[in-house]
């Protein structure tokens, strides 16, 4: 009886192995991959294209003058600096700026040729001068564009004694001088003032730059940071490098905006007429 009872016990088991098709698993596997590359690092004012200091008018006593590389609120107008290179290697944005300065119109001193001009941007090495510097010429040697002799004098008063007349002389500091066709007489004489509001104009004046908060379009502002507040210095045309923000290695991936105030020394019984000079922002 027990040995019958095993045996179908046993092909029980059988039958239900065999008959309820049981599945053994299979699989595949297909590999995945996405190449993301390299962007840029950039930067952009094209919402800040333009900052017009605040008109002053000509006064005895020193004055301030104020403006702004973007405008005063976190937002996206001002400096951007993105950075999509996606390598965590940090980057530094700095300023430089050149001197304001103004050349005025031309002025006929002595003679009838009123055919004299003076051009170029006047590049303010000079100085801030009392009375204000003026380029002079004076013609020594009579005749026409190209015979005729002149002598002139630079804003610090220095003579050069012997040039010849042409369409265009190189004088010093950015000016030219451009003799028209005409007869030139011995004695005929022209000028031209310029004048500068130095972003060097002393130890503690001259023009200080204030960077603003930063505002984070995209990434984070962890690592990233404004600079401080500086008065600008140097001793050439173009003044030293000023740090406006930075970011850390590791950090700013992403879109930043930052503005940056500004403040001018004006001398005292400076020129009237326009100044200008040129802020340049890099981010390397």
């Amino acid at each position: 009886m027990k040995k019958i009872l095993f045996s179908v016990l046993i092909f029980g088991l059988i039958g239900l192995i065999g008959g309820s098709g049981v599945q053994i698993a299979r699989a595949v596997t297909t590999p995945l991959d996405v190449t993301i590359t390299a962007g840029a690092l950039s930067i952009s004012n094209s919402t800040a294209a333009t900052a017009s200091f605040v008109g002053k008018t000509v006064a005895i006593i020193e004055q301030t003058s104020t403006t702004t590389i973007g405008n005063t609120t976190a937002d996206t107008t001002g400096i951007e600096v993105t950075d999509t290179r996606g390598t965590g290697a940090g980057w530094s944005t700095v300023m430089t700026v050149t001197h304001l300065t103004t050349r005025a119109t031309q002025k006929t001193l002595a003679g009838l040729n009123d055919t004299v001009t003076f051009t170029g941007t006047y590049d303010g090495l000079d100085g801030v001068l009392d009375p204000n510097g003026t380029f002079k010429a004076e013609i020594t040697t009579g005749g026409a564009v190209g015979t005729a002799v002149f002598q002139w004098w630079d804003p610090a008063g220095n003579l050069t004694s012997t040039a010849t007349t042409s369409a265009s002389v190189v004088l010093s500091n950015g000016i030219t001088v451009n003799f028209a066709v005409a007869t030139y007489v011995v004695g005929d004489s022209w000028s031209a003032g310029v004048d500068v509001f130095p972003y060097n104009y002393s130890t503690t004046k001259g023009l200080t730059a204030t960077p603003s908060a930063i505002f984070v379009n995209s990434g984070v502002a962890t690592g990233v940071t404004a600079g401080s507040a500086e008065l600008m210095a140097g001793s050439a045309v173009t003044s030293n490098a000023k740090t406006v923000m930075t970011a850390a290695v590791n950090s700013g991936s992403g879109d930043y905006f930052i503005d940056v105030g500004l403040s001018q020394t004006i001398h005292p019984n400076s020129l009237s007429g326009s100044y200008a000079s040129t802020a340049t922002i890099t981010v390397s």
